[in-house]
């Protein structure tokens, strides 16, 4: 079941093209249809041989040919728009649009989502979990898509070989890129949890890299949650 059609591009920090011409690509997919998801974004390994030889200039976009409120008259007055196939392009591409909407406005006709930003608005929402389960089948198809070639290094007991699962693969799940995404999706505490910011704008300056200041987040994020759990170890200990 398809629920979106992603692309990735490079940001300017890649160093392929001047930033010139990387807000010249930028603004060509933009006028292809795809828009930027402000999800910390990566492309994991092509290879086993390093879990944590990701690329990481680069931002994810989505398919979606809508201008700024137009998805939303689509939406709402059930417009059918038609590819040169005849099918419909909303329902065809962008499930994950209507899905979310429907779930954040339900039968209200009002000119507010629900978030308390109006449908004129040039952000839209996606469910975190597509673009993070795009992010883990990306893994999977490189490390394999059997949960048994792989060992839980989570547990308690593990050790430096447990991170290797049959054949000499690595998990996955020990990468520094992977833990960074499932923490923006499954444990970053903000008021938008659950969903990842889609943007309709076009771009006027080459599409911004969110990962940097997201690093810092997570690393507080990693410091609280250690010092909370030494709390708990010491009150156990007594």
């Amino acid at each position: 079941l398809l629920q979106a059609v992603f692309a990735e591009t490079n940001t300017p920090a890649a160093g392929d093209v001047t930033p010139t011409q990387s807000l010249l690509r930028h603004k060509s997919l933009y006028n292809l249809g795809y828009r930027l998801v402000r999800f910390p974004y990566a492309q994991p390994p092509l290879t086993t041989v390093d879990v944590n030889a990701s690329f990481d200039d680069l931002v994810l976009l989505v398919y979606f040919p809508f201008f700024e409120n137009d998805a939303f008259v689509v939406l709402e007055k059930k417009e059918r728009l038609e590819d040169e196939e005849g099918g419909l392009i909303m329902e065809r591409y962008c499930p994950w649009f209507m899905e979310e909407q429907q779930h954040r406005c339900g039968v209200d006709d009002g000119d507010d989502d629900g978030q308390g930003e109006s449908k004129k608005s040039n952000t839209i929402w996606m469910n975190v979990s597509i673009p993070f389960g795009y992010v883990e089948d990306f893994y999977r198809s490189v490390f394999r898509f059997d949960s048994e070639a792989c060992i839980d290094s989570s547990k308690a007991n593990a050790t430096d070989d447990d991170t290797v699962g049959r054949e000499g693969i690595p998990d996955y799940r020990t990468a520094d890129y992977y833990n960074f995404a499932h923490w923006f999706a499954r444990d970053r505490p903000n008021e938008s949890k659950g969903v990842v910011e889609v943007s309709l704008c076009s771009p006027r300056m080459p599409w911004e890299d969110c990962k940097d200041g997201l690093k810092l987040e997570w690393k507080e994020w990693q410091e609280i949650s250690s010092s909370q759990n030494n709390a708990v170890d010491s009150e156990s200990e007594l």
